[in-house]
């Protein structure tokens, strides 16, 4: 208890300096916490699915004139099933999706914008989606059925049951609503809304279903528990062979192989590549405001020389030193923190907008390691390096002025934290370089007075 009072009557003596430190931990840690919160959240899509480490996504490889074109994620319509009937002891599961469902849902004269997707009878078996209400596995065999997310089904009837309700489909076709689920989290890469039947485009002929092109699925399957995932891999192509026409095989290649979802969306090359740019200037901005922290303390060495040396008069040992300077870092951590509240608080519309992503799910409680994890690194290297020095001050110092000796240590420190402000800065320099390069790129026609929207 004396300690907490002697370090609060050392951070009032110097506030100024303090508030200094506060400010720059509070900005330091606001960035670096929202930088690392954000790859986190990247690398945590598809996650959300019941045991995702067994559902894979099916890619298709097409070749045609000695030509091996890029792996793609959309697929023959019958694949899917295929691999659920010639695997039957590795695949529990298999499901195929289709996106072609852009038109509104109508719930009278009430136009309901939703995302939508077309999906056989296995889907949420196959995703691991947990099911509110209906048989999925029977009602999706079915034309003209539709089930709906919680979060639609509430914004359209509001408290009322929806099963057995009727929403038409651009005010063409006459759904009847047959279940719902639970909502998807924002991270993942499929979150559809409405999930119409497939039957309902078979029966008009939506789309070609079938082994001879039509590659507009895209499929998922689900590995039984403990199985061999590389059979399917391993014998997939001697599969696809097997169903396909003998005049196709001569016209053009085509291959499968299957991906595990977890890795679908962060081995993108453009989400790697943001990842590590993030990441990058995160640690640059935490390394900066740690330096900082760290050559404000010690700059104050002379001064505060006295003190320490008292303290030990009055038989302080150097862990106590030490231990009453990590406590004060604590403190100013802990004031940077109410800073960076406070921030967030303020300019949450900006900071979500800017970050794509809603304060609430980047420090989700899945991901409050994150920050929790940034904190503990800014007060180990604020508090020890800084903490150690002054814990080492001799007791012969309150007889003495203290002088601080060698200062090559210093300018090493300056060095780095100078070329760390130096690189943010190009590198901010460069990415509004590659932004107005962009929007300022003349694109071959005149956009003014030209219009875009969605049919």
């Amino acid at each position: 208890m004396k300690q907490l009072y002697y370090v609060i009557r050392t951070l009032l003596r110097g506030r100024g300096s303090n508030i200094i430190k506060v400010i720059s931990l509070g900005l330091g840690l606001t960035m670096s916490i929202l930088l690392f919160s954000r790859v986190a959240f990247e690398q945590s899509y598809d996650t959300c699915y019941k045991d995702y480490d067994d559902l894979y996504q099916i890619y298709s490889i097409f070749s045609a004139e000695g030509e091996q074109f890029e792996p793609q994620k959309q697929n023959c319509g019958p694949v899917a099933g295929a691999i659920l009937e010639n695997f039957p002891k590795e695949v529990e599961a298999a499901a195929s999706i289709a996106y072609f469902v852009s038109s509104p849902l109508y719930n009278g004269s009430v136009r309901i914008d939703a995302r939508k997707i077309l999906a056989d009878s296995l889907f949420f078996k196959t995703m691991g989606i947990e099911v509110l209400s209906g048989n999925p596995e029977k009602d999706l065999m079915q034309n003209d059925v539709i089930f709906l997310s919680d979060d639609l089904a509430q914004k359209i009837y509001g408290g009322e049951n929806p099963i057995g309700k009727v929403i038409s489909y651009n005010k063409e076709l006459q759904l009847t609503v047959k279940g719902t689920y639970v909502d998807l989290p924002e991270n993942a890469t499929m979150r559809p809304e409405a999930v119409i039947s497939m039957p309902t485009a078979w029966s008009r002929d939506w789309g070609n279903y079938s082994w001879r092109g039509g590659d507009s699925y895209y499929e998922y399957i689900r590995f039984r528990p403990g199985a061999d995932k590389e059979v399917v891999n391993t014998r997939l192509d001697a599969m696809i062979q097997k169903y396909r026409p003998e005049e196709d095989k001569k016209a053009y290649g085509y291959t499968a192989f299957v991906k595990p979802i977890r890795d679908v969306y962060r081995d993108e090359d453009q989400v790697k590549r943001m990842d590590s740019i993030m990441s990058i200037l995160a640690l640059a901005i935490l390394f900066i405001a740690s330096l900082n922290y760290v050559l404000i303390s010690i700059s104050s060495l002379t001064y505060r020389a006295k003190a320490v040396g008292v303290h030990k008069c009055s038989g302080a040992s150097g862990g106590t030193v030490f231990s009453m300077f990590l406590l004060e870092t604590g403190i100013i951590i802990a004031l940077a923190l109410v800073l960076m509240g406070l921030i967030l608080l303020n300019f949450q519309e900006f900071i979500e907008d800017t970050t794509a992503a809603k304060l609430s799910v980047l420090f989700a409680p899945d991901r409050i390691w994150v920050p929790l994890v940034v904190v503990l690194v800014l007060f180990i290297v604020g508090g020890i390096l800084p903490g150690r020095l002054f814990a080492r001050i001799p007791v012969s110092q309150v007889f003495r002025r203290y002088t601080e000796g060698k200062k090559g240590w210093k300018r090493p420190l300056l060095f780095v934290q100078f070329a760390g402000v130096a690189f943010i800065c190009g590198l901010m320099y460069v990415v509004m370089a590659q932004y107005n390069y962009v929007k300022d790129k003349d694109m071959g026609y005149n956009p003014h007075r030209v219009a875009i929207g969605n049919v």
